[in-house]
């Protein structure tokens, strides 16, 4: 597409001290719960701004999309510790519950005005380009 090379790792990237106080305050708690998912979402929110500006897309949908990768597992927070925190495999009752990670995100997005234009991301973040749950989800 372009012939400049591209490190999709670049630090440049929307952090999180410049997040809104709302968003910061429920990465902080998602944190707290389970770091590696804190963790996970600041890698996709990263990704996220560089797949924008390497499609050269607008500063506003660029910060939009990457705000988006902070937040899309923010439902986490409300799965049980002892399946979220869980090492080994999760069993299917134990899976069914973490699938719902996704529509517990979008409803918390959904009650708070600053969260809402972000609460697609967490509940369809599973899912295929053709609408249809990835395979791992159904």
């Amino acid at each position: 597409m372009f012939e400049e090379k591209f490190d999709f790792y670049s630090p440049i990237s929307i952090k999180t001290y410049n997040l809104d106080q709302v968003m910061r305050y429920q990465l902080e708690v998602l944190e707290r719960l389970d770091p590696f998912t804190r963790r996970h979402s600041e890698n996709v929110a990263n990704l996220c701004c560089r797949i924008c500006e390497y499609l050269r897309c607008t500063r506003a949908f660029t910060v939009h999309c990457t705000i988006c990768g902070y937040l899309h597992d923010v439902g986490k927070m409300f799965i049980p510790l002892e399946i979220l925190n869980k090492p080994s495999k999760l069993t299917d009752d134990e899976f069914e519950i973490m699938k719902k990670h996704t529509k517990f995100g979008y409803d918390m997005c959904m009650k708070d005005l600053k969260l809402r234009p972000y609460a697609i991301a967490a509940l369809d973040h599973h899912e295929a380009l053709d609408g249809s749950r990835l395979s791992k989800w159904n």
